[in-house]
């Protein structure tokens, strides 16, 4: 399936399409406190539309919780409508919760809304440059042309759709060994209602971290959880902690579970932890110079909006094939804004020769060797690549970050450049939904790179791709979450 594409225009903006809601209807209980320490063919098309400014039964239960043990350390780790382009770019439900246990304690309660459906070698690791100290930097959001151009596909938003997908690509599914039928989401809410960052969520054995929406998107078929039925759910934050009882789908969707901590009171994060993954290979030339160019004005834009007294740190990691004489490269963490531009615009593509790279080597040292800031911080890894993974038969590969992602609240944002194909295309997509972050690829309205594969979905907006991460990382600084463009929100 092609999207259909909406392109942009400064006078107006296109009505959008069809939304589909939900309905529920449910029951309520009481539960005691924890007390335990080849692929098939495609269709014709997706809608386009360009976003403004780019120019061309719900049931619930209320569970009494325990007071909180002291705070056990924070993981972190060191070492369905959008708007449309012309020839010219520019820029849940409700808890019905019953009342709170009389038991005593914080109580927390659960809102379950019911959706409709059915280690081995590591290459030689070179460091670009070594961590610049930070330096006064004033930000100039005006400074960098937006030039490439991009859309984003919301999988962890759109579940039908995302469902549909998969069932037209069952080769690509087998191929890299990824089960994305089965999903329940997790999300964490205070007293007031407003999302808990960093809530701990375990269930059947799997421990996930909530994102600045408070959200957990937990897969089985990908953490590796045979788990079915009845489970229990425990989540801790902010110094309380509580247990509730689940449904694990045998297939298909399971429930959306709110779990509301009444005596919490959340707060947003104040760091943001941006790390890119980039492919700099030399099919990837032609995009990686334009990203550089663009990073310091995205994040001028991002500190601008969220506020002066935000600490953004960004590092990087760069990598090509295992036979390329520099097959990964580092940039650490750092608040060093103009620094760090300086040592990207260094690096080169170069490298490669045949189509897969070693994407997972890539990964482990994002991993495992970028200093992750522990705690409430917003944390996102985009992944800039037009190939897949090559199978070097590794401990750490793409598995094994997914679900380290979700243990350690991380996004992945994928990004896919001219030359992906739809095995790229199924990797990002999963990646994101793992990380309840949209799949977005760049897109041929630029003029820049070589063709762009289109996503095998209904409708996209395209945006400048400085506008659509800009939106991302701000709306997730301020607890929105990542979704496609306003207009094309969350929906089924």
């Amino acid at each position: 399936m092609h999207p259909t594409r909406h392109a942009p225009s400064t006078r107006s903006t296109l009505l959008l399409g069809l939304l589909l809601g939900l309905g529920c209807g449910g029951s309520s209980a009481y539960l005691a406190p924890d007390t335990a320490g080849a692929p098939a063919a495609e269709a014709a098309g997706p809608t386009r539309s360009a976003s403004p400014g780019y120019v061309g039964g719900e049931a619930t239960a209320s569970v009494a919780a325990e007071t909180a043990p002291p705070p056990r350390a924070p993981m972190g780790g060191a070492a369905d409508s959008a708007p449309a382009p012309s020839a010219a770019p520019s820029s849940a439900a409700p808890s019905s919760a019953t009342p709170p246990s009389a038991t005593g304690g914080a109580t927390v309660r659960t809102t379950t809304t019911t959706t409709v459906t059915v280690e081995v070698d590591t290459p030689s690791l070179e460091e670009v440059a070594p961590e610049p100290e930070p330096e006064p930097y004033e930000p100039q959001v005006q400074a960098t042309q937006r030039l490439l151009t991009a859309a984003s596909v919301g999988d962890h938003d759109r579940r039908v759709n995302y469902r549909d997908f998969l069932q037209r690509h069952p080769y690509e599914a087998r191929r890299l060994g990824l089960d994305m039928s089965r999903r329940v989401r997790f999300r964490v809410v205070d007293a007031q209602g407003q999302p808990v960052h960093d809530a701990r969520v375990t269930v059947a054995g799997v421990e996930g971290r909530t994102h600045a929406d408070g959200v957990w998107d937990w897969y089985p078929g990908v953490s590796g959880s045979q788990s079915r039925g009845a489970a229990t759910v425990t989540v801790e934050a902010l110094g309380h902690r509580g247990t509730a009882r689940v449904q694990v789908p045998s297939q298909g969707d399971g429930q959306d579970v709110v779990l509301q901590l009444a005596g919490a009171h959340a707060r947003r994060p104040a760091v943001l932890d941006l790390a890119f993954l980039i492919d700099v290979t030399g099919s990837m030339e032609d995009e990686l110079r334009y990203v550089n160019q663009e990073v310091t004005d995205i994040v001028a834009r991002v500190r601008s909006e969220v506020g002066q007294e935000a600490r953004i740190r960004v590092g990087a990691v760069f990598y090509r094939d295992r036979t390329d004489s520099t097959p990964l490269q580092r940039i650490g963490f750092t608040e060093d804004i103009a620094g760090f531009a300086r040592a990207m615009r260094s690096v080169r593509a170069s490298g490669g020769g045949d189509y897969p790279e070693d994407l997972n080597a890539g990964l482990q040292t994002a991993f495992q060797g970028m200093a992750w800031s522990e705690g409430p911080a917003a944390r996102v890894l985009v992944t800039i690549a037009d190939a897949p993974p090559k199978r070097y038969g590794t401990s750490f590969d793409y598995h094994r970050a997914m679900n380290e992602a979700a243990r350690r609240g991380i996004r992945i944002l994928p990004v896919a450049a001219s030359g992906a194909d739809r095995e790229v295309e199924f990797l990002f997509r999963a990646m994101g939904a793992m990380t309840s972050t949209p799949y977005v690829y760049l897109t041929d309205d630029s003029g820049i790179g070589n063709p762009h594969l289109e996503a095998d979905t209904d409708r996209v907006a395209v945006e400048y791709f400085n506008d659509l991460l800009t939106r991302l990382l701000v709306s997730d600084m301020q607890g929105q979450g990542m979704h496609e463009p306003a207009g094309f929100g969350p929906t089924s």
